[in-house]
């Protein structure tokens, strides 16, 4: 069975990007679709004030932590929840981002396939290390901690090994990339709308 083609093949190879590209978009596969020019518009919008509504709640819920809040476990935190709000913030980002060039993409592989083909290789204005942030915070979301803190020795793990994402150092880079990441697409989203249409967000 041949090697399904990942962003880093998308990023180097164009032609790859695009065969991706007409795979996703086919209409038996589908996970690329094509958007009204009225839906597209508001998706930009919509999209983009979702993203930062995530990176609002991923700021206050790591900022919550200098209050002490009350856990259930000692030395339990909410940096796991920073880390996957942060991913939320970006991936909203990237539909919006999508949305302006009349796109939709209807899973993370799809999405990230059509926003590589459209600011990479057509327009090239989103640089390798937006993607790469994309993909590690997508990586460390995924991670189910919830399943650590149910034996004492798991959330331990959890607390102290630097492999999980409940450490404060990852939470801090998740929040770091998230921001620049919905920065730089929110410039790209400017230079083709104007400032005053993205006023409202």
């Amino acid at each position: 069975m041949p090697r399904q083609p990942t962003w880093e093949d998308w990023l180097s190879d164009a032609r790859t990007c695009e065969r991706s590209m007409r795979y996703f978009q086919s209409p038996r596969v589908s996970l690329i679709k094509t958007l009204s020019k009225r839906i597209a518009e508001e998706n930009v919008l919509g999209h983009l004030k979702k993203a930062y509504h995530n990176l609002d709640l991923a700021n206050k819920i790591f900022t919550m932590h200098e209050g002490g809040p009350r856990f259930r476990y000692e030395r339990e935190n909410f940096f796991d929840w920073v880390i996957t709000t942060c991913y939320y913030a970006m991936y909203q980002a990237s539909l919006a981002a999508l949305a302006a060039v009349r796109k939709e993409g209807e899973t993370h592989a799809a999405t990230v396939c059509a926003l590589i083909y459209h600011y990479v290789h057509k327009k090239k204005r989103l640089r390798e290390q937006y993607l790469i942030s994309l993909d590690l915070i997508r990586r460390l979301a995924r991670q189910d901690v919830q399943k650590l803190v149910e034996k004492k020795e798991e959330r331990e793990k959890a607390s102290y090994d630097t492999s999980f994402v409940t450490q404060k150092g990852l939470a801090e880079r998740a929040l770091t990339d998230a921001r620049e990441f919905i920065a730089k697409i929110r410039e790209i989203l400017e230079e083709g709308f104007g400032t005053e249409y993205l006023s409202s967000v």
